[in-house]
């Protein structure tokens, strides 16, 4: 093979490699907000549509009702205080009745709101869990995401309460939105009606302002929507910041748990406890941010509260006191102000929710949006990337690929080969460029240029160094990718005596954790188990063997041979390996790739 290259090739190789080791995400224009919403639409194209509809139709159904029971109390003060002022006692038995009945039916309402509204939060969880979990957990994103930049780390914490934030708060603001929109449009006739025409009189004039009362709502409201958003505005970030900083610290306990032998062997206890604390800290830095945006919020809020409830009274009074209104419809505008201000102050009563929610729906989005990006980011012939395509044709072919790590180091330099069904072929490398080949194949790392064209339909198996054994039974760990009820267990349990794992026949239906229970030399052996039951057209291994003795490996090689004997296997190592039963070797440097036959 020719080791002559176009004048500049190692500049651009490295250029590449120092300005795309992590890619950037795409743009996506939009609010938060909407974006999100957006997204959670995406259940309306699902056989879920008809229910979830259903569901959101009663929730606005029950909603509304709520309001008219609330404006039936209304009225309800208003004949209750007049009996008072008439001293009427006859009429009382009649509206203690009429009174029981509004309590009951307001249980009733609340009652199946709740449900209501519990069944379509959960319904918008599972539907957004899965969109962005599926698109996480496929075709290796969830591996190649560390080499994009962004903000998507701590999956585990935007899957779980960052969705869970998300649909939850979204089914809760839509539900309060609809009351509040009710709410002004039956109270705010209440008000009009029952507070009558204000006149003010000045220098010889005077203006006549029909139903002032709702006029003196809505200035009220306006006033403390601008208040309680120029007071909040910080809590957005706060809020953002505390989340990432709590994120992030599970993160590192969970670094702690998974390290803690290594951890521990290595005394190491001390400089994991500073890292933890300095990720604590964070928290607490986060937190005093947060806390006084939420103090300055609590103050104005509980003042403005507190004077909504006595400034109708406070206007009124005057009118009350020289018999313009009675004291029936007193009470009656005092509750219709309560209920249009409120509703009018929506935005300032959840503005530290909506912080919240935004702050989560954010950190859904960068997650989901990463991974929808990242096959365009990756591939593709672009500059610093190599095409990785499934081909109408029989063979593996490697089409002048060159290879580099994040960091801008060549791994490997315009290597070319084709690779048949059913050819055993050593290819040898120096670690690195190992290692480089192998994600490479397998789809893991798009860092180089050329080309890798895989036989359409082939499905190759990637035997690493151990195989990814989850928390279940052994048998169904075995066979994940294949259907348990038609497998035949005497055939798995002759694999396992194969490849020298007889002493767990008699535990594959039992459910364990198996990572930690087996060794690293078993776990291998496992990996041929596995590649054996799968029978897959083609095998790719990188030290699947690297624990095993010679005498063992060229055992369990042989046995992997003769079992699946139409198989291509190609191993790609750099370690020195005996060339028994290969067709090929391959040997592979950093500056050049050659073939020789065996």
């Amino acid at each position: 093979m020719s080791n002559h290259h176009s004048p500049g090739f190692d500049d651009q190789l490295l250029r590449h490699g120092a300005s795309r080791g992590r890619f950037a995400g795409s743009e996506h224009p939009g609010a938060p907000a909407v974006r999100i919403l957006r997204l959670l639409a995406g259940i309306f194209r699902t056989p879920a549509r008809f229910a979830t509809a259903g569901l959101i139709l009663a929730a606005g159904c029950i909603t509304v009702g709520e309001v008219f029971v609330v404006l039936r109390l209304s009225s309800w003060n208003a004949d209750f205080f007049n009996l008072l002022e008439k001293k009427a006692v006859e009429g009382l038995i009649t509206q203690i009745w009429i009174f029981l009945a509004i309590v009951v039916t307001m249980m009733c309402l609340q009652g199946g709101s709740l449900e209501t509204k519990m069944r379509l939060q959960m319904r918008l969880r599972t539907w957004l869990t899965r969109v962005v979990r599926d698109a996480w957990m496929a075709d290796g994103r969830h591996y190649r995401l560390r080499y994009m930049s962004g903000e998507h780390a701590n999956e585990e914490g935007r899957l779980t309460d960052d969705i869970r934030v998300s649909c939850e708060m979204v089914v809760e603001f839509g539900v309060s939105l609809l009351y509040s929109l009710t709410q002004i449009v039956l109270f705010s006739s209440v008000l009009w009606l029952n507070s009558g025409p204000l006149t003010i009189s000045a220098a010889g004039a005077s203006l006549t302002i029909p139903g002032h009362m709702f006029w003196v709502a809505i200035l009220y409201a306006i006033a403390g929507a601008i208040i309680t958003i120029l007071i909040g505005h910080p809590l957005v970030r706060a809020t953002d910041k505390r989340q990432t900083a709590e994120a992030d610290y599970r993160a590192r306990l969970v670094i702690s748990i998974n390290h803690s032998q290594t951890i521990a062997l290595s005394g190491a206890e001390s400089g994991e406890r500073r890292r933890l604390g300095a990720a604590f800290n964070r928290i607490l830095d986060a937190w005093r941010i947060q806390k006084t945006s939420f103090r300055n919020l609590i103050y104005f809020s509980a003042g403005y509260g507190t004077l909504t409830g006595v400034l109708p009274l406070l206007v009124l009074a005057p009118r009350y006191f020289s018999g313009d209104i009675t004291l029936g419809a007193l009470m009656q505008v005092t509750i219709a102000f309560g209920q249009v201000t409120t509703a009018l102050s929506w935005l300032s009563g959840n503005y530290s929710g909506i912080a919240q929610w935004e702050a989560s729906a954010s950190r859904v989005l960068a997650l989901h949006e990463a991974v929808s990006d990242i096959d365009d980011e990756f591939e593709g012939d672009s500059a610093g990337r190599f095409t990785r395509a499934a081909i109408n044709g029989p063979n593996l072919t490697f089409r002048d690929l060159s290879l580099f790590s994040p960091a801008g180091e060549i791994l490997v330099q315009r290597f070319s080969a084709d690779l048949c069904p059913g050819e055993r072929v050593l290819v040898e490398a120096t670690p690195h460029a190992a290692e480089g080949l192998f994600r490479a194949v397998a789809g893991l790392s798009f860092l180089g240029a050329g080309r890798i064209e895989l036989p359409e339909g082939s499905a190759p198996l990637f035997m690493g160094e151990y195989p990814y054994l989850p928390e279940t039974t052994l048998l169904e760990a075995l066979v994940e990718q294949q259907h348990l009820d038609k497998l035949d267990k005497d055939d798995v349990a002759r694999v396992l005596v194969d490849v020298g794992l007889a002493k767990l026949v008699p535990l594959i239906e039992r459910s364990g954790k198996w990572e930690q229970e087996l060794g690293i030399e078993d776990r291998q052996r496992l990996g041929f188990a596995i590649a054996i039951l799968r029978k897959p057209g083609w095998i790719l291994m990188h030290e699947a063997t690297s624990a095993l003795t010679q005498a063992a490996e060229d055992q369990i090689v042989g046995i992997l041979e003769q079992r699946l004997p139409d198989a291509a296997i190609i191993r790609i190592t750099h370690r020195g390996v005996t060339e028994r039963g290969f067709h090929r070797r391959i040997s592979i440097s950093d500056t050049a790739a050659t073939g020789i036959e065996s």
